[in-house]
């Protein structure tokens, strides 16, 4: 076994979570997203509280339908994985992750974790270090296993900002700090999925935008629970002028850089780009340039509202 004091070079081989033979505790829950449900045993049992509060209306007790990812949890008797230097300086979250045979593994400072997406088993260890509040590892564990699961579920998880309206999704994204949270704050119409993450499957009646807890900074109304046909995606560009132009040929590539947790992979495995081509479909692609203020819905083109669609609010 590796010293958390080494600088770590790769995530922990699967062989390496031998060496923590205990579960972390006796909590176990269930987090459903539509089709994408993730089931977690052995959790420490403080951690019941504050999940309810960041998951509540998506939780479950284990057992429920479907075909859950199920991971089991286990308590590594070391600080952390990765040495953080929050002390010394700031430092962006640091997550490394490998993906081999469909098996995805990832560690961060508190948190070593890998997962076989297809056969649905996974196991995550934790470590006692104070300095990265386990709810947040966990946290990043989730929207990681969410990301590839998603992916197996014809579908994909977007770094961008869901906003439901008349009964349509629509899907705003960009790198960090391109407006998705200023887009959402700002927004007056509709109800906000996310700001940050927003999760989009691949059903026969169409593609649709699933409610799920990863709000980001946006905490106004209640959690959207359900599904929404997806009406476009926007390019986003901070612009003096308001307005929506067509896709130039370059919207599918910037939305395969959006791609958390995933698009890191892409070049070993560019199988991945035809899979999320598919999930597209003939969903418009378009680019969204827009000011700082709340003129943004009337550049975009009405779109009818739906006859119907499985829609309901927590």
């Amino acid at each position: 076994m590796r010293a958390d004091q080494d600088e770590r070079r790769a995530p922990l081989e699967i062989a390496e979570f031998g060496a923590f033979p205990h579960p972390a505790g006796t909590f176990s829950t269930r987090l459903d997203m539509a089709t994408v449900a993730v089931e977690l045993a052995g959790l420490p049992d403080d951690l019941g509280e504050p999940m309810a509060r960041a998951y509540g209306p998506y939780l479950g007790a284990p057992g429920g339908s479907g075909s859950p990812l199920r991971v089991e949890a286990l308590a590594a008797p070391l600080d952390y994985f990765l040495p953080p230097r929050f002390t010394a300086q700031w430092e962006a979250y640091r997550v490394l992750t490998a993906y081999d045979d469909g098996v995805f593994r990832s560690v961060s400072y508190r948190l070593a974790a890998w997962i076989d997406v297809q056969r649905r088993v996974g196991q995550i260890a934790i470590a006692r270090g104070a300095a990265d509040p386990l709810p947040r590892a966990l946290e990043n564990f989730l929207r990681s296993a969410v990301a590839w699961l998603a992916l197996q579920e014809n579908g994909f998880f977007l770094h961008g900002a869901g906003i439901v309206r008349n009964g349509l999704a629509f899907l705003f994204y960009g790198p960090s700090g391109a407006g998705k949270s200023t887009l959402a704050a700002l927004s007056d119409e509709g109800q906000v999925i996310s700001d940050d993450l927003t999760l989009l499957l691949r059903r026969p009646e169409g593609l649709v935008a699933v409610g799920a807890p990863f709000r980001g900074t946006y905490r106004e109304g209640a959690p959207l629970v359900g599904t929404f046909p997806v009406a476009a995606f926007y390019r986003l560009r901070k612009d003096e002028l308001t307005c929506v132009r067509p896709d130039g040929g370059g919207c599918f590539a910037d939305l395969l850089g959006n791609l958390p947790f995933v698009v890191d992979q892409m070049p070993r495995h560019p199988e991945i780009i035809d899979r999320v081509r598919t999930v597209v479909g003939g969903t418009p692609l378009r680019t969204l340039h827009f000011r700082n203020d709340r003129s943004f819905w009337p550049a975009i083109e009405p779109i009818p509202e739906p006859p119907g669609s499985s829609t309901s609010r927590a």
